[in-house]
């Protein structure tokens, strides 16, 4: 579970990136009418994008983790 929290608290440093190459290589493979690849690539896309963005709401990278465990305790996972 630590390596999780850890992905969860440093999640710009994976996130941008992966939704910047998802939107370039769904792109290129949309033009070669790759469907699977492309959507592939959205759905990477969508959960960076989700990521970053709760990521953001939560207010950080402590909070972030922070309210993942409360989360994740609420759900007795």
């Amino acid at each position: 579970m630590t390596e999780f929290y850890f992905l969860v608290r440093h999640t710009p440093f994976w996130a941008i990136p992966v939704l910047i190459l998802s939107i370039e290589f769904g792109y290129i493979f949309w033009l070669k009418k790759k469907g699977a690849k492309v959507r592939m690539c959205v759905g990477l896309g969508l959960l960076s994008m989700t990521a970053l963005v709760w990521y953001y709401t939560a207010g950080g990278p402590e909070k972030a983790v922070r309210k993942l465990m409360v989360l994740l305790r609420d759900m007795e996972i």
